[in-house]
């Protein structure tokens, strides 16, 4: 008697990873739509750009965070897949953002507004440690 998994098996793991989880994606035909935009320090303004994912057609989430000073766009951050919360900070030299999946992960991410470059990454999906930066503090207080 074999100990083998045989056919049956490899149907059975080939069906699984048929059916794992993907990852979201924005409809390939739909057009984004701006969020409010709001108002920074220092002539900074930005806003995020809404999708709908083919989960749920219904709700529209932010894929990417669009920064503009004086009323020129400077830099497009892409979620990892989401952005679900950020602020400036620094009096607008750099953005707090929060970055992640649907469910089971979230980062708060410091980033340069003029250069995009990161600067700082917290595990905010945990509750934060005792010496989290000042900035990952306040991104998790905005409402």
């Amino acid at each position: 008697m074999s100990m083998g998994c045989g056919v049956g098996c490899g149907l059975l793991i080939a069906f699984s990873l048929a059916t794992m989880a993907q990852p979201q994606v924005r409809s390939p035909d739909e057009k984004p739509v701006e969020s409010e935009h709001r108002k920074g320090p220092n002539g900074w303004e930005g806003w995020t750009l809404l999708s709908s994912i083919p989960d749920d057609a219904s709700r529209r989430y932010a894929f990417t965070l669009v920064l503009a000073h004086n009323g020129q766009v400077v830099r497009r951050i892409d979620g990892d897949p989401f952005v679900w919360n950020w602020m400036f900070w620094a009096d607008g030299k750099q953005v707090a953002y929060e970055s992640g999946p649907l469910h089971f992960g979230m980062n708060c991410i410091l980033a340069d507004t003029e250069t995009g470059r990161q600067l700082g990454s917290v595990d905010c999906y945990h509750e934060l440690p005792d010496n989290a930066p000042d900035w990952a503090v306040k991104l998790e207080s905005v409402p």
